[in-house]
């Protein structure tokens, strides 16, 4: 196992040299999301800023509309390794990152529960450049908090400018 994962960490760094995400690039985006606390579709919208070359930091507010009573609001602010695969056209990423979640659910007898956490981010996700401004994501993050964890899905788009 030890062997595959230097592997592949070899291959990684191997593959990184032409990576081209240059620094100052931004996007903004939209994705829709599914989180497995809630059981429920979401939508999210991101703001994405290239510090360092190939280092991106995202800014992301999701909202979850509640199954079984469940909402949750959650905010993001992680960082993504980008990692070209096929040369300007589709990148993996790593994700960390902190998350602050708002989150509250009913019970049946119309009582209602408010809390808010603080938790870490990690993930991976992969996108696909469509043209000079356009691109589709596809990521999973997992949300460590004490009593909301949560994986999230994301399918987005995003707007480079």
């Amino acid at each position: 196992m030890k062997k595959i994962f230097l592997a592949l960490c070899v291959a990684l760094l191997a593959i990184n040299a032409s990576a081209q995400a240059y620094q100052g690039q931004t996007a903004i985006g939209a994705n829709l999301v599914y989180g497995s606390y809630t059981e429920s579709l979401g939508f999210g919208v991101r703001f994405q800023y290239v510090p360092f070359d190939q280092i991106r930091g995202v800014a992301e507010f999701d909202y979850f509309s509640g199954h079984k009573g469940r909402n949750l609001c959650d905010i993001n602010v992680n960082a993504e390794y980008l990692l070209p695969v096929k040369h300007d056209v589709l990148y993996l990423y790593p994700i960390a990152g902190f998350n602050y979640t708002m989150s509250s659910h009913k019970d049946e007898f119309g009582g209602k529960t408010e809390s808010n956490h603080v938790g870490l981010n990690l993930g991976a996700g992969m996108e696909y450049e469509i043209n000079d401004h356009f691109a589709a994501s596809l990521e999973y993050r997992h949300t460590i908090i004490r009593k909301v964890d949560q994986g999230v899905f994301a399918l987005g788009v995003n707007y480079k400018f």
